[in-house]
């Protein structure tokens, strides 16, 4: 990877930041593109450009990748907050508590757990 090392920490900060709410003014932190690319002295474009490698390199998607994401926003994500039990979605808070921190280890751990209360023929 080439470029100079001003936009690729910028593309960083953009990149996690949008997984993370960063430019929405509901959320905590918060700041505009515009005053992220004014601190690293970079142009928009370039940012974007080298965000969107970072991007997809890392698989980075709001939707599916927990890996980027603070604890605050995978606490408030639906799909986080959902678990499999016997093949069919369901909220993690409706099981008993002790399969509650089971799902939650292992999600710290990077990994996801499904739940069958019966064998699987």
């Amino acid at each position: 990877m080439r470029g100079k090392e001003e936009i690729w920490a910028a593309a960083v900060v953009h990149a996690i930041g949008q997984v993370n709410f960063l430019y929405d003014k509901s959320f905590e932190p918060y700041i505009t593109f515009d005053e992220l690319n004014e601190y690293f002295g970079t142009k928009k474009s370039s940012v974007g450009n080298k965000a969107a490698k970072i991007r997809k390199m890392f698989k980075m998607d709001k939707l599916t990748n927990f890996d980027f994401m603070t604890d605050s926003i995978k606490k408030e994500h639906p799909i986080y907050n959902i678990v499999m039990v016997d093949g069919f979605m369901v909220p993690i808070s409706s099981i008993p508590e002790e399969y509650q921190q089971i799902v939650r280890e292992v999600r710290e751990q990077g990994g996801d757990i499904q739940f069958w209360t019966k064998r699987k023929k």
